[in-house]
């Protein structure tokens, strides 16, 4: 028996939910990172100084304890999308496979998230371990919440898409997919960079890895730069015969790029603050949503800016 549309409609709204939830997972992450509070639980995963609910002694504790706080509720959230899934699509269906795929990066990125705090990459370490995880980690983070906006896609009746890498437009959609991945972690080696050197803990000088990142803060500011009025061109190309949804989606990622420019510039004068290093990240996320979905409706597989009913889209993953 195929779901009613109401039922669509109620996990549709529920997956898009989680999308939103999971960047506020993300940006409490980034916290932890902006207010070295990375061991604020000592070395104890997945218990916090010893305890499932520890005593709130300092803000490092209260931050790293929310965040995962946080990371549990989403991990709930995403059993009963699975399940939802599950039930409303059935096996096999690109709704259901979709939200596994989203599954797995979010066990992918709890693994992540406890070796950083088992193996003491955090606060003021500096060490390749750190430098290599931090880069997978931010990957995985974009993969998630990607994973996750797209189930909530389909469910909205939108079709399926093929990559077709000899088409030039699909290229370009790769480009620019490839592009932002490179700006994404160019910044979070940034943002490492300058958590060790503001930091008294670490002496830049005596520590290869802090001298190394330090040095090379001033390519994550030329990456985005170049990089970002490359997507913006490439974005152009890409929708030069776009209408309806696909144009409008085409439009709203050349002004979050407009927008993203003027915030990196403000965050760097100022000296990185908290708050418009959280609003850089924000946008960072609100920019790849929108890449992805843009890059999902160009790329689909039936006409775009018409869902279908959910029964006739392809189930197979």
């Amino acid at each position: 028996m195929p779901p009613t549309k109401e039922a669509i409609r109620r996990y549709r709204r529920f997956a898009w939910t989680i999308v939103a939830f999971t960047v506020v997972v993300i940006l409490s992450g980034d916290l932890v990172q902006a207010t070295e509070s990375g061991a604020g639980c000592g070395e104890n995963w997945p218990r916090c100084n010893g305890s499932l609910i520890p005593a709130i002694g300092d803000m490092h504790t209260a931050v790293e304890f929310t965040h995962r706080v946080v990371t549990t509720v989403l991990s709930i959230s995403f059993i009963v999308m699975v399940v939802a899934a599950r039930r409303l699509f059935g096996h096999g269906h690109l709704v259901w496979c979709t939200a596994l795929w989203a599954t797995g990066f979010l066990i992918l990125e709890i693994f992540l998230g406890a070796a950083l705090v088992l193996f003491g990459w955090v606060e003021d370490d500096a060490s390749w371990g750190r430098v290599i995880v931090d880069g997978f980690h931010v990957i995985n983070t974009f993969m998630l919440v990607g994973a996750v906006a797209l189930v909530a896609h389909f469910a909205g009746g939108h079709p399926g898409f093929r990559v077709k890498p000899a088409a030039r437009r699909d290229r370009y959609l790769l480009a620019t997919i490839a592009i932002f991945i490179l700006i994404a972690v160019s910044g979070t080696l940034n943002s490492l960079a300058d958590t060790l050197y503001f930091t008294e803990a670490v002496n830049v000088d005596e520590t290869p890895i802090a001298a190394l990142l330090v040095s090379i803060r001033a390519i994550h500011p030329a990456i985005a730069i170049g990089g970002g009025a490359v997507i913006f061109y490439l974005v152009h190309l890409a929708a030069t015969q776009a209408t309806g949804t696909t144009e409008k989606l085409a439009l709203a990622i050349q002004c979050v790029i407009a927008l993203q420019f003027l915030v990196g510039i403000l965050n760097i004068v100022l000296l990185t603050p908290l708050e418009t290093q959280i609003i850089h990240l924000t946008l960072a996320d609100a920019l790849w949503l929108l890449i992805l979905i843009f890059s999902a409706h160009t790329l689909a597989t039936l006409t775009p800016d018409e869902p279908r009913a959910i029964e006739e889209i392809a189930p197979a993953c």
